[in-house]
Parts: structure tokens; sequence; C-alpha cells
């Protein structure tokens, strides 16, 4: 009966609920599944499902620095909390000078922001996320600190599969749109090696070419995107098309040099060739590790 469940839930699930757990949180609201939900309203509608249903004596946790996600905050009935990378907040977490705080009718300082093993200004959010809903339902903070400093990510998300002649290889398998490759890009400093592609889902990819230009040393596009992907990307002249991910990696692998990333952040889904992107993912490992 102390046990507490966490759940995450897609828009597939949630434009069928019909309750709302006593502590929800939506991190952001960005382009996703429209070949579904066709437009970013209904996207939007669906995902506020998981407020909808609060009453006054619940808490909802939204993303002080994402637009998408604050313009539900008049769905809130209980106890509106946020979390900011970027600015203090009233009552959730935050950055400031560095440090991660949590406020809660006090403020506490947590940890550093640089004991945060996870690549990445997204994956500060996601501490920070974490952090809220966690004190929201008691969890002390030091036990928070060492769960934070400890955890180092899960498969298929920013994944190191190994370094071969000084070339870092990454799974992040789990990027099947736009947005979440674009968070991965500008998770590195290094030289990229952008591998990308799959499935479409009738999204959005003009910023992300934008990106791609600016921060890409060379993109290797695979599966059903690659033409879209390619005409997204004319005049880019370090780009190459294959078929497979099999030939994306064996491309990337004679292009890259010491000092390089190869990130495997395709944008797309896997079901042009994958039953799902941890099988895509799982590949991908696999190929790199047979170089």
């Amino acid at each position: 009966p102390d046990d507490m469940v966490v759940q995450e839930l897609s828009s597939f699930q949630l434009e069928i609920w019909e309750h709302s757990p006593h502590v929800a949180a939506i991190l952001n609201i960005t382009p996703n599944h429209l070949d579904r939900h066709k437009t970013m309203a209904a996207y939007a509608n669906a995902k506020a499902n998981i407020l909808r249903h609060q009453t006054k004596d619940d808490i909802a946790v939204l993303c002080a620095d994402d637009a998408g996600a604050m313009a539900l905050r008049g769905l809130v009935n209980g106890r509106l909390r946020t979390f900011s990378r970027l600015h203090p907040v009233n009552d959730g977490a935050f950055v400031h000078d560095g440090y991660i705080w949590l406020r809660n009718g006090k403020d506490v300082p947590v940890m550093p922001v640089a004991d945060v093993r996870l690549r990445g200004e997204h994956n500060i959010l996601n501490v920070l996320a974490a952090l809220t809903l966690a004190d929201s339902v008691g969890i002390d903070p030091q036990a928070m600190v060492q769960a934070v400093k400890t955890f180092q990510g899960v498969e298929h998300r920013l994944e190191l599969v190994q370094t071969r002649n000084g070339v870092q290889w990454i799974n992040d398998s789990i990027a099947t749109a736009p947005e979440r490759a674009m968070a991965a890009l500008a998770s590195f400093n290094e030289p990229i090696i952008l591998l990308a592609g799959g499935k479409d889902k009738e999204m959005i990819w003009d910023d992300w070419a934008h990106t791609v230009r600016k921060r890409v040393k060379h993109v290797v596009l695979f599966g059903d995107l690659a033409d879209l992907l390619a005409q997204k990307l004319a005049g880019m002249e370090n780009m190459t098309r294959v078929s497979t991910l099999e030939e994306a990696v064996a491309v990337a692998a004679e292009t890259a040099v010491s000092g390089d990333i190869v990130l495997l952040s395709p944008g797309g889904t896997s079901f042009d060739a994958f039953q799902d992107f941890a099988q895509r993912g799982e590949t991908f490992r696999q190929l790199v590790k047979a170089l």
C-alpha cells in the first residue's frame, strides 16, 4: 500500500483518458504523432487529459520554459508547480548560478548542475521535472541527489555504444521526432556525423534542417524519409543517401575521424524497417560492435 507508481503516458493513451493521477506532469508540448492527431490542437488536447480530471487536492507540474505546457495551466484544478532551467520559479525546481534548487515554502539547495551525469540541456529539464515530482510526494532531497548522481541514462537515449579509434558512437534511437533529434544535436560540442531517417509522422522538418546545416559535419540519410530529408537539406555538400541502417553505419565508419561523434538520432519512427525504436537501437549497437 505504500508503493508509488510512476507511469509515462502517450497521447494515444491520454486521448481516451477519463481519470487523472494525484500528481501529473507535462514536460513539453511539441509536434509529435501528427499522422494520428492531424493538428497540434488535437495533440495538445489529448495530452491535456492528464490534467483535466484532477481535483483541487491534486498537483500539476508544468515546464515553465515550454510555452505549450504553460498554455495548459488554465486546466489546473489544484496546486500548480513548475520547473525551469532559465529562471527561479515560485513553487518547484529551478537552476540558479549553476546550482539546482527546490522551492516548496522554503528554498532548498539540492546539487550542482555539474553533478548531473546526463548530456544535454533537455536532460537538465528532465532532472528538474523528476525533482519536482519527487518533492511533491515527499521524497527526501538527499535521496534525490543520490539517484541523480548515480543515474547514467537508459538504453537508446544518447547511449554511448563504444569509443573506437577516438570516435564515439551514440545510440539515440528513441528520437522519433525532429525536436528530439535537435535536442540530441544540442547535447554535443564535438563534430557530428548524423544518421537520420526512418518513417515520417507528417512532421515539420524545417527547424531540424536549419539545425543540421549549422551543426552537423556530415549527414547520412536512410529509410523512407531519406528523399524528403534530402529535399529539406538541398545544397548541403556533406550528405549521403543510403537505403538501410547497415549502409548508414558503414558510411559513417568510413567518414569519421578521431574526435568525431557518430550519432544515430533518426527523427523518424522505426516502422519502415524495424518493430520499434528498441529493435532499431539494438541493431545499431550490433552493427557498431561488429566494425
